[in-house]
């Protein structure tokens, strides 16, 4: 009895659209892990972490122009 392996094209193109995607992605998500290996390889200090941004002063008032927001 002879086995035919068999992938119709709808399910071929979704596979290779998927191993597309994730080949795509890892650099994006391993993005700090790559820059930190990179410097090390070059002999550069390790990259520092983003700086964090802090939220506006509560003193701020709103432009006049704006109408006040409702509840």
């Amino acid at each position: 009895m002879h086995l035919l392996a068999y992938i119709d094209p709808g399910s071929g193109s979704l596979a290779i659209q998927a191993v597309i995607a994730t080949a795509m992605v890892v650099p994006f998500v391993l993005r700090s892990q790559i820059k930190r290996g990179v410097s090390r390889l070059r002999g550069h200090s390790p990259v520092a972490p983003p700086a964090t941004t802090t939220a506006p002063d509560s003193t701020t008032q709103p432009p006049d122009d704006v109408p006040p927001a409702h509840s």
